[in-house]
């Protein structure tokens, strides 16, 4: 609905995600170009349906090297390099060339500046940071609340302690003395201000004036009404609905390419066209040598190489500053369970040792050459599997440590795969 309105943009550059989502890329962009290599990567039966007849004229572009040169020095500064793949590369130089030749190359930065934001909270890191139609209180009242009701009307007790911020916790406050003595001294002032606020006027009707205030401050918190739900599209991604005055756009859904756009100063649009001023992820910090890496598969720290890595939400700003999120939580860097002794190492095919370098070597676990035969049963000595005397691999350690080859399927397996296996069986 929003896209056909919109400002189209002159060059918009699609990565694989804009195919996978279906975006209207017609509706966005004057012209859509993309690498040859995103439709090589495109698998799926049903995009490829959407790629043989496209109600638009896509561009293959192949971006000069020395701009893919360019980017990739680019992307190793902010440590998303490892996490981009060639095809992400490609994209992303062709987005910076087509950036350079329509406006030109003064307004894009060749080195990522390091303006890195940090901000505790009480949340968890893996908690989302704002999620639309959810309450989620605020610890803190805001000044402008507060200047509302007269003090000494609340109970100290609901404005101090952070527990009652949250209407989930509120309760009835204690009838306390104070309170009548000071509707008895603002009684008078009530009746030559007609202006006063309505709140001030019923000083004794506390349960709807605390409701209200809750009400006006679960707004501020996030739940959707009619009034707001249109902000709160546009916020749910962080973006700006007309793209007004971009010339050159790239569409995708990586946030390893994002991040690397948004701090080049080039535009990147969602999948429904809107400009998007704030990435949002996760990202893994190391709480050992303070190193961030974008590529969540990683155990160990590539740069020191300890197993000290932590989830940390990020969100990067269209200035290119990062901002990371980090938890006051004490359980989010809980050393419990971290110290025990290492077992002695072991030896041989079999070993289990624990994982504690990356590059640890381990062995290989083949199967045994019993293991490996294959029923062959086009074989003239072949004899059927019920009979008493048909080989079955069950004694040897490859069986007995139920290691198989995929490929063969040989080896032992359960007699049925959904058997439940009774876990916490009571020892007498």
């Amino acid at each position: 609905g929003t896209a056909a309105v919109m400002a189209r943009v002159a060059h918009v550059v699609a990565d694989a995600g804009a195919f996978l989502r279906a975006a209207p890329l017609q509706d966005m962009a004057q012209s859509v170009y993309t690498v040859p290599e995103v439709v090589a990567e495109i698998r799926d039966k049903a995009t490829r349906r959407r790629l043989a007849a496209l109600p638009y004229e896509l561009r293959f572009r192949r971006p000069r090297p020395d701009y893919v040169r360019l980017v990739t020095d680019f992307a190793k500064k902010t440590g998303d390099y490892p996490s981009l793949s060639a095809t992400d590369l490609q994209v992303l130089a062709l987005t910076y060339q087509l950036e350079a030749e329509t406006v030109g190359p003064e307004r894009l930065r060749r080195e990522p500046e390091d303006k890195v934001r940090l901000s505790s909270s009480l949340q968890h890191p893996e908690a989302p940071l704002h999620l639309a139609g959810f309450h989620l209180p605020s610890k803190h009242k805001r000044p402008g609340k507060g200047q509302r009701l007269p003090s000494p009307e609340r109970s100290p007790a609901v404005a101090e302690s952070p527990e009652f911020s949250s209407f989930l916790y509120w309760r009835a406050p204690l009838p306390s003395i104070e309170e009548d003595l000071q509707e008895l001294l603002n009684a008078h002032a009530v009746t030559i201000s007609p202006e006063v606020d309505e709140k001030q006027q019923r000083p004794e009707n506390r349960d709807s004036t605390e409701e209200e205030e809750s009400e006006e401050e679960s707004d501020d918190e996030g739940w959707i009404t009619p009034s707001n739900i249109k902000e709160v599209q546009q916020d749910m991604g962080h973006f700006d609905t007309a793209p007004a005055g971009v010339q050159v756009g790239c569409v995708t859904t990586d946030f390893a390419m994002q991040n690397v756009l948004l701090q080049m100063g080039l535009h990147v649009l969602a999948v429904n066209g809107m400009l998007i001023r704030q990435a949002r992820s996760h990202i893994l910090r190391c709480h050992g040598c303070f190193k961030t890496t974008s590529d969540m598969s990683k155990v160990f720290c590539p740069h020191c190489g300890n197993k000290t890595l932590k989830k940390v939400a990020v969100s990067v700003s269209d200035d290119g500053s990062l901002h990371l999120h980090f938890s006051r939580n004490p359980k989010v860097l809980n050393p419990r369970g971290l110290r025990y002794p290492l077992p002695a190492p072991q030896g041989g095919k079999h070993a289990n040792n624990p994982h504690l370098v990356e590059d640890q070597p381990f062995p290989q676990q083949r199967l045994s050459r019993k293991a490996r035969q294959k029923t062959d049963v086009f074989n003239p000595d072949y004899i059927a599997g019920v009979s008493p005397f048909a080989e079955n691999d069950v004694y040897s350690r490859a069986a007995n440590l139920q290691i198989r080859d995929a490929a063969l399927g040989a080896g032992r397996r359960r007699l049925n795969p959904n058997a439940v296996t009774k876990k916490f069986v009571k020892r007498r």
